[in-house]
């Protein structure tokens, strides 16, 4: 049997910080608990601290609307559009489920990871310029491939268009 290891508690930032304060208390005000909000707190979270929630915006998250560091870490590990990592300055997301695939998506994120250099969905390009991530369905499938290029979908994407639309980002 392993001794157990030492686990550290990151310390919560300060949340929201004051240029966040107005928008955290209209998305509060729509909600009919704190903890009913945590969707959209997160994504404005994220938004703000460079397209990522580390440890620490995690706990200040928590701290704020009143629940646990693991529940917050449990909405942050399921849903696929938060980042626990530091992200890459554009975000491409490619569809994978079957509609898309057949028609070429696989291709695409292939041709994204070049473009982005990076070595699989997931993780940022050796420029830190783009994350590649392959997403479940983005509910375009009637004018598949679809991908999102931060946050802007593009449908019946090609390799050329796709390399074009990369390009485009500053």
């Amino acid at each position: 049997m392993n001794p157990p290891t030492e686990t550290t508690t990151p310390v919560a930032v300060d949340f929201p910080p004051k240029e966040l304060k107005k928008e955290c208390a209209d998305i509060l005000s729509r909600y009919p608990t704190k903890m009913a909000a945590c969707l959209p707190i997160l994504l404005l979270a994220q938004k703000h601290y460079d397209g990522w929630v580390s440890p620490e915006v995690e706990a200040g998250v928590a701290e704020y609307i009143g629940v646990s560091d693991s529940h917050v870490r449990g909405v942050l590990s399921f849903y696929s559009m938060f980042n626990l990592k530091p992200a890459g300055k554009h975000e491409v997301w490619v569809c994978r489920t079957l509609t898309c695939w057949l028609r070429g998506a696989a291709k695409l994120r292939d041709t994204a990871l070049e473009k982005a250099q990076a070595e699989k969905a997931g993780v940022v390009g050796e420029d830190g310029k783009f994350l590649v991530k392959n997403m479940e369905c983005l509910g375009l499938c009637e004018v598949a491939p679809a991908v999102f290029i931060d946050g802007t979908a593009h449908t019946n994407v090609t390799n050329e268009k796709l390399v074009e639309l990369m390009d485009a980002c500053e």
